[in-house]
């Protein structure tokens, strides 16, 4: 299985973060593979788990929250189009080259549905899309090579 998770920018620019077979530590502290250096994002704010049953996201505690197509959760499967929300950051998982493409306004309009539809007023959803202060878009790292001998354990 081939899976990745596409972060959009608020200007539609868009960066394809390919998941290895494993776990992958997400958050802002060095010690994590996909790093965001963000004060919304937990040190070690969640983990994706790709393998042969699909693809899974678990919150590891986060202050903030990880958001599934507007929800919060704990732990959830992931599918082909999930809108991922961690931070004021949006990504789109893909999986096996589904979607294969993403229209930055209909994401905007799926994210202010879902948080409607969860009870938030969607003219005060504040997300990168929604949002027209670029500031909130940056560059993330991340390390996904198959050396893990500077990684800790999981």
């Amino acid at each position: 299985m081939d899976s990745a998770l596409v972060h959009v920018r608020s200007d539609g620019k868009q960066q394809a973060v390919p998941l290895k077979a494993g776990k992958i530590l997400i958050g802002r502290h060095d010690d994590c593979q996909i790093r965001i250096p963000a004060a919304n994002v937990s040190r070690h704010h969640c983990e994706v788990v790709t393998g042969g049953s699909g693809v899974r996201i678990k919150d590891l505690g986060s202050s903030n929250g990880t958001f599934v197509n507007g929800h919060k959760v704990d732990d959830a499967e992931l599918s082909a189009g999930d809108v991922l929300e961690i931070g004021t950051l949006l990504f789109v998982v893909r999986i096996d080259g589904d979607p294969a493409s993403i229209d930055p306004e209909a994401l905007s309009q799926h994210v202010k549905s879902a948080a409607s539809s969860a009870g938030a007023d969607a003219a005060t959803v504040n997300t990168p899309l929604a949002n027209d202060d670029s500031s909130v878009d940056f560059d993330f790292d991340f390390d996904l090579s198959d050396d893990d001998d500077d990684q800790p354990a999981l």
